[in-house]
């Protein structure tokens, strides 16, 4: 026997409590604004249960937090249990082989991360923007945000695009992490990050490695930096806000000789 249909009130409630807890642990509520590109006030709403997005702002909030339409209508929870993909098993199963240990929090805490990396696409150019660390049970998960600077470049005289949302897992090793991420589009990148910077704990250098074929005047491998910022929401809030492509002295000098490390071109 089907079950009746639910009543908008019923939607928008179960819209707001998926969107509550989609937000649980990550960036200021403001930030997740500015990068989905909508109002305070009215996100709000959403969150109380008291309207529906319009298709299109329905489609950033899906592309922000990684998730399909269905938050309208399901439970998060729900949704989350999906079908066992054989892929998945069978990398974990091949490749995998030892166990995962559980990221050491002394040494990669909980935290908003800012993410600085040479440009794959231009050569000679920095990015940055945010990133969050937190783990759930033994397992560390990453998300970060990217401008969709290739976007950006095709449509010229539009003033904002929301930001790139990506995802993955960190896991830990005798002497760093590694972190495999992924966005919506299926483009990966895998990630490797020391214990310290130039006896600075509060960086983390490395590289980045986009999983691609290997295209002239762009990059494939290079240096990456992750910086734990304080718990301060308003310097969260103007990372957010700023550009996101930099010439590489806009870094500061720490980061600069770690982004040195590993030239273009690669």
């Amino acid at each position: 026997m089907s079950q009746p249909p639910l009543s908008p009130t019923e939607a928008r409630s179960i819209f707001g409590r998926n969107l509550r807890q989609l937000c649980v642990g990550g960036p200021p509520i403001t930030a997740v604004c500015d990068s989905i590109g909508i109002n305070r006030t009215q996100f709000n709403r959403y969150l109380s249960g008291d309207a529906f997005p319009r298709p299109d702002i329905l489609a950033r909030i899906c592309a922000h937090f990684d998730v399909d339409a269905r938050i309208l209508l399901e439970p998060l929870d729900k949704l989350r249990e999906t079908i066992p993909n054989r892929f998945l098993i069978e990398m974990r199963d091949k490749l995998l082989i030892g166990p995962s240990r559980p990221v050491d929090p002394a040494v990669l805490p909980e935290a908003i991360y800012r993410f600085w990396r040479k440009s794959f696409m231009f050569s000679g150019k920095i990015v940055t923007n945010l990133a969050l660390i937190r783990t759930t049970g033994d397992v560390t998960l990453f998300k970060g945000f990217e401008e969709n600077i290739l976007a950006q470049q095709e449509n010229p005289n539009v003033r904002r695009f929301p930001r790139l949302a990506y995802f993955g897992l960190v896991r830990q090793h005798l002497d760093g992490v590694s972190v495999y991420c992924q966005d919506r589009q299926g483009q990966s990148n895998i990630n490797f990050f020391e214990f310290g910077l130039e006896g600075n704990m509060r960086f983390f250098p490395g590289f980045s490695l986009l999983l691609r074929r290997r295209m002239d005047g762009m990059n494939r491998i290079t240096s990456a930096v992750l910086e734990r910022l304080p718990p301060d929401p308003a310097l969260w809030r103007q990372i957010v806000r700023q550009e996101t492509l930099h010439d590489m002295d806009y870094a500061p000098p720490i980061v600069q000789r770690a982004l040195a490390r590993i030239p273009d071109g690669l």
